[in-house]
């Protein structure tokens, strides 16, 4: 090879291994670029898992702490003294949070719980939450309202303030009678298995109206009304045999126990004799003082009325648990009285005292009678939000009825003013477990819970709920302590 030659050849191999040489060396530094790089993006997604971790941590931490306000709450109530409800690690697991909670009007709460990560990071939700007790509330259970030839269940002058809570639809016409001239205010109204079908002006002020999310649009909703298609379950108690025993059994041991009302609930001794007052009810069986029987058996031995008012004469004393002074008509009840048969209350106004329910194996009728409080109703805030007179219950002056039958009120002596703030013709909590019939002009303050609230006639009936009814009302009404909760707006902030 001529030394040209070999120059040249020389010069092209110098050529291509620089070339390659260059090659390699970009594709090491391209290597390096994608591995920096991907470096940076793994060490990004690995800070931001972090992150989403530990908020994750805070958001778990403050759902579960939520989540448990309304177990509890569920369980007892709400009880001021409770919030804020603070929550450890060690009891949610993945931080710690702080539930506290704002009543914005009787039935309505709004929760606010902070949750905390590991490193301090938050998270915060809001609940919107409806909750109120059996006896902060008037129902009618029975499907249809168990429609009666009358043509309907309001008519009328008729309003009903507070929750209402019914099954089936709520139908103008049918359940509500063509001449309602009254309607609903405040709310909410819960209808379970049904939907409104009523004409403009029925809903007044009515906040939120809870209906079956499998049922029509609900007709003629009033302006600021809310619709909310979830109505939370209702198990309704029920004036069985169960409930009639336990009560029966109630008033024989608080016959002779010497301490006034319930011994769960009350435990001040008071003067009774051991082991009964020595004037007893009329008919009272002897050494039951709180039983009116004919005997010693509960078997509705009773077919004539047990009667208070009228001509009843005295018995007992202001300090026992169960009397009546006919000279001031005031009647006094503390825990549970235990009637085997019916019940007339009547001829004129009737005061009581006390905390407590009269239990009726048999109907129960007012006739000319009016059944109010000693002293009157305390001031309280009503479902829109305003504060009126005649809306709370002292809570050693209320007291309930509750029977198997049916209740009457018939020829008040008063008339109401149909207004949400009237001192009442009646108050206190009803219970029926076939029907409330209402053929008077009454003013009813408390609850009124039946198959049926059956109102006949022009008669200007009013039903307000109270705001603390369910607070106060004896422990031996059916469903005490039951309440109803539906969750509104939930939002994480």
């Amino acid at each position: 090879m001529s030394r040209i030659a070999e120059d040249r050849r020389n010069t092209w191999f110098l050529h291509d291994h620089g070339y390659a040489m260059g090659v390699v060396m970009g594709i090491i530094a391209l290597l390096t670029v994608v591995t920096v790089g991907g470096f940076a993006v793994a060490q990004q997604t690995l800070h931001e898992s972090v992150v989403n971790q530990r908020e994750s941590q805070a958001f778990q931490a403050a759902n579960g702490a939520i989540d448990a306000a309304v177990a509890r709450l569920r369980l007892s109530g709400y009880r001021a003294q409770d919030f804020p409800m603070v929550f450890t690690r060690a009891q949610l697991g993945s931080g710690d949070a702080t539930v506290t909670v704002t009543q914005s009007n009787p039935s309505e709460y709004v929760f606010t719980s902070v949750g905390r990560g590991e490193d301090g990071r938050k998270e915060t939700i809001r609940l919107r939450l409806y909750m109120m007790s059996l006896y902060g509330m008037n129902m009618s259970y029975g499907s249809g309202f168990n429609q009666s030839s009358g043509g309907g269940k309001f008519n009328g002058n008729a309003s009903v303030y507070g929750p209402f809570y019914t099954f089936d639809d709520l139908r103008q016409g049918e359940n509500l009678g063509d001449s309602m001239a009254g309607g609903f205010g405040w709310g909410p109204i819960y209808i379970q298995g049904g939907t409104l079908d009523v004409k403009s002006g029925y809903l007044v002020d009515v906040g939120f109206l809870f209906v079956d999310p499998l049922q029509p649009d609900p007709k003629v909703v009033a302006s600021g009304t809310q619709v909310i298609r979830s109505v939370p379950k209702m198990n309704v108690p029920r004036v069985d045999s169960a409930y009639l025993n336990n009560a029966y059994d109630q008033a024989l041991a608080q016959s002779t126990d010497n301490i006034q009302g319930d011994p769960l609930v009350r435990t001040v001794t008071n003067s009774e004799p051991d082991p009964y007052p020595a004037t007893l009810a009329p008919g009272a069986s002897v050494g039951r003082y709180k039983i009116v029987d004919n005997d010693s058996t509960m078997n509705k031995s009773r077919t004539d009325p047990f009667v208070l008012g009228s001509t009843t004469a005295s018995f007992g004393r202001p300090t026992d648990d169960f009397a009546w002074n006919h000279s001031t008509r005031t009647l006094t009840v503390w825990g549970t009285v235990f009637i085997d048969g019916p019940l007339r209350v009547a001829n004129g106004l009737i005061r009581y005292v006390g905390n407590g329910t009269i239990v009726a194996n048999g109907d129960v009728t007012f006739v000319n009678s009016n059944f109010i409080p000693l002293d009157p109703m305390l001031e309280g805030t009503g479902g829109d939000g305003k504060t009126y007179p005649n809306q709370r219950f002292n809570p050693d002056q209320v007291i309930g009825i509750a029977t198997p039958g049916t209740i009457a009120l018939s020829a008040s002596t008063d008339n109401n003013d149909r207004n949400p703030d009237g001192p009442p013709t009646h108050a206190g909590a009803f219970f029926a477990d076939k029907q409330i019939t209402i053929n008077t002009r009454v003013m009813l303050v408390g609850s009124v819970i039946s198959q049926g609230i059956d109102v006949t006639g022009n008669n200007n009936m009013d039903l307000r709920t109270s705001p603390n009814l369910g607070e106060v009302v004896s422990q031996a009404m059916p469903g005490y302590g039951q309440q109803v909760i539906s969750i509104g707006v939930w939002a994480r902030q």
